[in-house]
């Protein structure tokens, strides 16, 4: 352990986060101010040892080098007499491997092919500053309330053609147990290793022996008859013995993963599997706690637990079943910057037979071509702008004369002077940079000007329309002027995503009418018409919406005008 003498000057822990032979991480924040941080200490015993301290400062050196939304980033690395200590962003998550452990079986396919793209995403831009990680795993992955995910603990990371014994035998790759050079293909085989875990809920290959584990990494074909027979192609080749006949390019490897996941499960298969894999991580206590970061924490696992209590007493079975079918029910979508953990409170809850109540979802709307309205062909699908409402209406069940409020917070995500290029990975040119190689664009949801936008409500009456569709029609809307407000309109350039992160509050008021201009019934309400993106434009050129693959998913929040 590290003692006090030996901590970091000026900063003031708040929590322990884990200890180990090398030493410990703390949860900290500066006395002077400023966010909380993650920071790992080199163990006192170990300050006096030149190799481990060469060791702990090569792990900062590698993590240097890389700077990737899927990557816990570097901060700062100080070394002194009092001690050696690497600074870290402070990641609200918890392992990968905590998350199988307490799910206790496989995930769905969907959360499992989101795990292994996040981490490839990461490794890919390790890969790209020439760096191996050598110990992908789960303990090494943090998975955080929203399903992404962020790759850590770079202790043996190695360049790129280093050779050495080292790793994790359970997800070693057979040239790492022979000694032989690290190469970007030693982190694919352990990303399958591990992806394989997640879909089976078994590791690969097990033995009670090193010597066992070794013979069935390196001779053993790939276990396949639990996977199911559409990914068969990804795990064979993340698997292959010869690193020569793996995917030595990470992004090259999304990209398959991405046509087989599109083939197979169908073009949402991301936002259910970050919905999924954000549910079944709500449930697992974070390793840095929400409250300590001074975040809003949204919902924590005992939240996810009286949300759970709740669906039961509706008859609704909350279980590893239920975390699998989210994956394939048009739930309440809303990813980005509202976490999945949010979205298990986010079902409906319908309010009892009397007046009041709240009405809670979200709409989430984004491309799964977004390359077609860039003019970007090498844009992958995850890097789609976006657009989150998360919609609270209250009282869910009113009379003729009622008040009623609707919320709706909006986040929106709106890349700007990003290139991608075709070997995979992105260059950003910055906030408002002309570039030949990039391209101005715009898309809207409505039609974009008069009742449909913040003057006015519109209510589709059920039936005809489905509690889970979304109207695609102005004709079936009876549409109402209403008073509205925006607050906390925030639309800054994040350089990490190279992209506009837009949020705003719109509250929208309205008294009901009469029953003859509104009559009883249940209505679902929104202040767009038609909810669906109807307007594309790459340059000054109109382009089909559908061509880009605009969609939208999620539902409206519902009000039930009641009779008298």
């Amino acid at each position: 352990m590290t003692s006090r003498e030996h901590r970091l000057p000026g900063y003031v822990e708040l929590a322990e986060l884990g200890a180990g032979a090398q030493g410990e991480v703390v949860l900290a924040r500066h006395e002077s101010g400023g966010g909380p941080v993650a920071i790992k200490y080199l163990a006192a015993d170990l300050l006096s040892d030149t190799a481990a301290r060469n060791v702990f400062r090569d792990e900062a050196v590698m993590l240097k080098r890389v700077n990737d939304l899927h990557v816990a980033r570097l901060l700062d690395y100080l070394e002194s007499p009092w001690g050696a200590a690497i600074v870290l962003e402070a990641v609200p998550g918890r392992s990968l491997r905590r998350v199988l452990d307490e799910h206790d079986g496989p995930l769905a396919p969907e959360a499992a092919l989101t795990t292994l793209k996040g981490s490839l995403l990461g490794l890919g831009a390790a890969h790209a500053a020439g760096v191996v990680h050598r110990d992908y795993k789960p303990a090494n992955v943090l998975v955080q309330d929203d399903g992404q995910s962020k790759l850590i603990d770079f202790g043996i990371a190695v360049l790129t053609g280093q050779a050495g014994q080292a790793g994790t035998p359970s997800y070693m790759s057979p040239e790492q147990w022979a000694g032989e050079p690290a190469t970007p293909a030693t982190d694919i085989y352990a990303a399958t290793c591990v992806f394989v875990e997640c879909v089976t809920g078994e590791r690969p290959f097990r033995g009670t022996t090193l010597a066992e584990l070794k013979t069935a990494h390196t001779t053993r074909p790939a276990p396949l008859e639990q996977v199911p027979e559409p990914l068969h192609p990804l795990v064979r080749r993340g698997l292959a013995k010869r690193p020569s006949d793996r995917v030595w390019n990470a992004y090259e490897f999304v990209r398959e993963l991405e046509a087989i996941a599109v083939r197979t499960y169908g073009a949402g298969w991301e936002r259910r599997g970050l919905i999924a894999l954000g549910a079944v991580a709500a449930t697992v206590a974070t390793a840095v706690p929400l409250a300590l970061l001074g975040l809003a924490p949204g919902v924590s696992s005992t939240a996810v637990g009286a949300a759970a209590s709740g669906l039961a007493k509706a008859g609704i079975p909350v279980s590893k079943g239920f975390l699998a079918k989210a994956g394939g029910a048009k739930g309440a979508a809303s990813l980005g910057a509202v976490g999945a953990g949010a979205v298990m409170a986010a079902w409906f809850f319908w309010p009892g037979p009397s007046v009041g109540g709240t009405s809670t979802t979200a709409v989430h709307a984004y491309f799964t071509k977004p390359g077609v309205l860039l003019g970007q062909a090498n844009m992958p699908a995850a890097e789609t702008p976006y657009i989150d409402f998360k919609y609270t209406l209250s009282p869910a069940r009113a009379k003729a004369g009622t008040e009623v409020r609707l919320v709706e917070r909006f986040r929106g995500r709106t890349p700007e002077g990003v290139y991608y290029p075709p070997g995979g990975g992105r260059q950003c040119f910055g906030e408002g940079t002309s570039s030949p190689k990039t391209h101005f664009y715009k898309w809207s949801i409505g039609l974009g000007s008069g009742f449909e936008g913040s003057q006015a409500l519109a209510f589709y009456r059920m039936p005809p329309v489905k509690r889970n569709d979304i109207p695609q029609k102005t004709t079936d809307a009876v549409v109402l002027p209403a008073g509205s407000e925006k607050t906390g309109e925030h639309q800054p350039f994040v350089q990490a995503e190279c992209a506009t992160m837009s949020s705003w509050t719109t509250t929208y008021r309205i008294v009901l009418p009469e029953r003859a201009q509104l009559p009883p019934g249940k209505y679902l309400v929104t202040p767009r018409v038609p909810m669906k993106i109807t307007t594309a434009l790459r340059e000054e050129t109109a382009i089909p919406p559908e061509s880009a693959g605009a969609t939208i998913d999620g539902t409206l929040p519902m009000l039930e005008i009641l009779d008298g």
